[in-house]
């Protein structure tokens, strides 16, 4: 194991220990621990798909996620450096998701399967596909290396292309040239030399300096922390972008030294690379997203010639929806051979400065010496932009902090001033009237744009209603604005398209999947105007014992009329009038409008699949569990959270007294949990209520003075606000918690504010006042547990925790 000075000693200890803190013997029980039989059977279950359609939609590629890798795995030596975590044996990310097998399935012949032998105990990343879908490439880790590998698609064959090992540290590093006859990938350099050595004796202090100028940041993880730190990341981070040609396996790299290149894109002609360049002084206040970086565009030909375009500081303030000043976002406009359209901020880029404009929308042709030209100016922050396939009209987004509420404008390019027209306006958490997103397809460069029809484009959407879920497809006339329904599913089975394979928008890839019945996928096409589907695939069910779990969604109300729903889980062989231990696990959410708050995105449509340490297994040990049950925090943006606590009670209280009333919950047996901000709302209800005999804490933040300059949406700083710091945090209130509090945390949390101390000092205050609490901690964890040993651990402290303090719980003494 490499030890680093920054890494905290418990958390990296114990290889294959979990650390139990809760009584002065407890340390005796380090050890992983199993859950119950089904709970193990349905882990052990195969995982469903991913699925990769390819740029013709003629095929696409089945992929089996591995779903719980082995501690071991997380137990390799592991850089936390500048907001990364690096594998130093093969440079990659640290137990990087992967998948462990493909297999090609066609579009247009039903049935055809094709299948994909990859390298032994294979661990792939995400193929790309070529442009015309011939072939598709893609990584696969080993403990050594990270090799890059090509498929055909008419064979299913895959060769590894020898002498390239890839570089994974700002995402997938492989893309195919307009051509489709060459890669562009991100490799390590060749023959590089040894890591360097930490010395053994300091060069001196670590030395950071503020001269005046707030730059607020919020309390990231793995930062570097001196010199050494940051010739260790720039070691590992630093590397070669090279053409590779797959079959002759020939080599060109676009520059002559390693540099550290967060991105490259070539331009829609293939003739220039636009490269997002980390440089010196790195920071030791911010991840790498912030350091100081320069765009340099370099022009293909028989000599190269290269030219920085903009050079941009460090981010120092990094709280809020605070952006950087300068070019951000660039990309090349598709319809264009090299043009590049940037978002600049226009009021210094704080959200909190009364401006006209926060943004502009900017464009440069990289072939002319003309300087940058505006094109748009935006009221609100940008979101995004998305350019209509062989068009100069594009999708533009921005954002209103206050209102909070996302605009969508049709512009045209070429005559941005005037063509300018809002189509929708959605605010905030609003499903119902979510109009839909863009089909895109993606271009010869690796690009994306929107699909277009003649004067048409197409607009996919979740269609939740107060019924349920009616995905659907409209056709959207870029003329007359006004969208068409081309297809919407029934109730049930739910029906979702996943590709429009043909441009008229008639013939649909689609996945269909019932409470009972897992996703497949059809070719659905109309004839006589009615639609007939083609099966592609047969999934079978995983998990058919799952199916004795019933499911139903539940509405009711908080006492001030805001709408509420939770879905209810019920065991095995439940008969109805049972009165049950019940388990409500929540995630509050803000609101400024509460019709919005009221919105029930709850659903017995799709097939349930347990995964991972859901909460849901509970009702195969006999509980009720009342999942996502919804805790709406309503309000103005910037006050919502002054009522909080209120908020959070009344929402809990309603849900208790709803299940009571339908006679499915015992209210003298019931228990409260969450992960993350659903923890930080598990500790705060048992300081301030006594609704419930026992909580279940993951991963949560509990004293809201660490994040000072922020959390969650919560925009006043501690220092603006110290009273709701402090009302906020239950910590304050440890002497308060007197019902048995179970805190899970990972070791190596890498969520911004959730770092393991939050759970320690929690658990340190409730013993220190004679509560009950028992606090995990998972060694390698982050934020999210994705070990088995981890998973089956968290489960079983989780169940065996509601069978003591709940489902065996003796009757409260009136007192209580």
């Amino acid at each position: 194991m490499i030890a680093l000075p920054f890494q905290r000693p418990v958390a990296f200890a114990l290889a294959v220990a979990v650390v139990v803190l809760a009584t002065p013997g407890a340390a005796d029980e380090a050890h992983y621990r199993t859950p119950p039989r089904a709970v193990l059977d349905v882990l052990n279950a195969r995982p469903l798909p991913l699925i990769f359609v390819s740029p013709t939609r003629k095929m696409f590629l089945l992929a089996t996620p591995l779903r719980y890798p082995p501690i071991a795995d997380l137990a390799r030596p592991m850089l936390r450096l500048a907001g990364m975590r690096i594998d130093p044996a093969n440079n990659g990310i640290h137990h990087a998701p992967s998948l462990t097998s493909f297999e090609l399935v066609s579009v247009t012949e039903a049935g055809k399967h094709i299948a994909v032998t990859l390298p032994a105990g294979a661990h792939a990343g995400a193929p790309v596909w070529s442009p015309d879908g011939s072939r598709f490439a893609f990584s696969n880790t080993t403990p050594r290396e990270i090799d890059l590998y090509v498929g055909i698609t008419a064979t299913g064959a895959v060769h590894m292309v020898k002498g390239i090992h890839l570089n994974t540290l700002f995402g997938n590093p492989i893309a195919w040239t307009p051509g489709g006859k060459q890669l562009f990938c991100y490799i390590v350099p060749p023959r590089r030399a040894a890591a360097p050595v930490a010395p053994a004796v300091p060069n001196g202090p670590v030395v950071d300096e503020t001269r005046g100028v707030k730059a607020p940041a919020v309390t990231f993880e793995d930062l570097l922390t001196n010199p050494h730190d940051a010739d260790l990341w720039e070691y590992y981070a630093s590397g070669y972008h090279q053409w590779v040609d797959p079959d002759s396996r020939d080599t060109s790299p676009l520059s002559k030294v390693p540099e550290i290149d967060r991105s490259a894109r070539l331009s829609p002609d293939g003739r220039h690379v636009i490269i997002d360049r980390i440089v010196r002084p790195y920071s030791y206040a911010v991840p790498w997203e912030s350091f100081p970086h320069e765009y340099v565009e370099v022009t293909l030909g028989d000599r190269w010639t290269s030219k920085k375009l903009f050079a941009l500081p460090a981010q120092t303030n990094a709280a809020g929806d605070v952006v950087p000043t300068g070019p951000r976002d660039l990309t090349w406009r598709p319809d264009k051979p090299a043009t590049l359209v940037w978002t600049e901020a226009q009021d210094g880029g704080n959200p909190a400065a009364p401006a006209k404009f926060r943004d502009a929308l900017r464009e440069l042709d990289v072939t002319s010496n003309a300087s940058p030209t505006t094109l748009l100016s935006l009221a609100g922050r940008f979101r995004g932009i998305e350019f209509i396939a062989s068009s100069s009209q594009a999708f533009v987004r921005d954002y209103d902090r206050d209102a909070r509420v996302t605009r969508t404008q049709l512009v045209d390019l070429a005559a941005p001033a005037t063509s300018a027209a809002t189509l929708w306006q959605l605010r905030d958490g609003d499903r119902y009237h979510d109009p839909g997103q863009p089909a895109t397809h993606p271009t010869a460069n690796g690009e994306s744009v929107v699909m277009r029809d003649g004067d048409g484009i197409f607009l996919l959407g979740q269609g939740y209603g107060p019924d349920g879920r009616r995905p659907f497809l409209d056709r959207f006339d870029l003329k007359s604005k006004n969208a068409t329904r081309q297809f919407q599913s029934e109730l049930v089975p739910l029906e979702s398209v996943v590709a429009v394979v043909s441009s008229a928008g008639q013939s649909l890839l689609v996945s269909r999947q019932s409470a009972t019945d897992p996703p497949n996928y059809f070719l659905r096409y109309p004839i006589e105007g009615k639609p007939v589907y083609h099966a592609l695939t047969n999934i079978a069910d995983p998990t058919p014992q799952l199916r004795a779990v019933q499911r139903r969604v539940v509405s009711y109300k908080r006492p001030d009329g805001v709408d509420l729903s939770f879905t209810l889980y019920l065991p095995p062989g439940y008969k109805e009038g049972t009165r049950l231990p019940t388990l409500v696990w929540a995630y509050p959410a803000e609101f400024n409008d509460p019709s919005i708050a009221g919105q029930n995105t709850n659903s017995t449509q799709t097939f349930p699949v347990l995964a991972g340490a859901s909460q849901i297994f509970a009702a195969l040990d006999g509980y009720a569990v009342l999942d996502n049950a919804a805790v709406p925090i309503v309000g103005p943006s910037r006050t919502v959270n002054d009522t909080f606590v209120e908020q959070l009670v009344a929402d809990a209280t309603a849900a208790i007294d709803k299940a009571v009333a339908m006679g499915v919950t015992d209210p003298d047996r019931v228990a409260v949990g969450g992960h993350s901000y659903g923890a930080f709302m598990t500790a705060n209800l048992l300081a301030h209520t006594r609704l419930f005999r026992a909580g279940i804490a993951r991963s949560g933040a509990y004293n809201r003075s660490l994040t000072p300059f922020g959390f969650q949406n919560e925009r006043r700083t501690y220092w603006e606000a110290p009273d709701l710091y402090l009302k906020m945090s239950p910590f304050t209130y440890a002497d308060k918690i007197v019902d048995p509090l179970l805190m899970i945390h990972g070791l190596a949390d890498d969520n911004t504010g959730t770092f393991p101390i939050q759970s320690e000092r929690l658990f340190a205050a409730i013993r220190g006042n004679g509560g009950t609490a028992r606090l995990v901690l998972l060694p390698y964890e982050a934020h999210g547990y994705v070990a088995r040993e981890s998973i089956e651990t968290t489960l079983a402290e989780m169940l065996s925790w509601l069978d003591r303090y709940v489902k065996n719980a003796p009757p409260r003494t009136a007192a209580h």
